[in-house]
């Protein structure tokens, strides 16, 4: 079982994803939505007790609604920073990732890394280690084969 920080990764993990691959117009309303619902069961949302006609939901993988999580207010504080701090986020990761422009990355590699970034540079009560760490391992779970090795050495660079 993942601790608390790593759902709330996790968490941050969906919903940046979500926000690039829908590019929303109000990003505040996407993440009222996510935060707001809780979308484990296939095309019915547990909070309203109907079936939700947005078909694009992220599906949650946990015994709880993502926004009663533990560690909710972690995940909204990586969602916000690495939002808030995006374009030079993506500026460190692109001068520390040797022939890798960041659109070339895939969409999961690079919302990793930029969560681990965010961390690195921001979050100081986090070890660096224990940000890469968690890192490899999100992407272990949610990326392809070389995800962790290519996670690792971009962060490892970054550090």
């Amino acid at each position: 079982m993942a601790n608390k920080r790593r759902m709330a990764r996790e968490a941050a993990l969906q919903l940046l994803y979500l926000l690039e691959l829908g590019k929303p117009d109000d990003r505040k309303q996407a993440c009222r939505i996510y935060w707001e619902h809780d979308w484990r069961e296939e095309g019915e949302c547990r909070l309203c007790g109907e079936e939700c006609r947005d078909r694009d939901k992220p599906k949650s993988r946990w015994s709880l609604p993502v926004n009663q999580l533990a560690e909710a207010a972690f995940s909204r504080q990586l969602v916000d920073g690495v939002l808030a701090r995006q374009s030079e986020i993506d500026r460190e990761i692109e001068s520390h990732s040797l022939n890798w422009k960041l659109h070339r990355m895939s969409c999961i590699d690079r919302n990793i890394i930029r969560i681990a970034v965010y961390e690195l540079r921001f979050l100081d009560d986090i070890p660096p280690k224990v940000s890469i760490n968690e890192a490899i391992e999100i992407a272990k779970t949610y990326g392809d084969k070389n995800s962790p090795a290519f996670v690792n050495g971009i962060l490892d660079q970054v550090k």
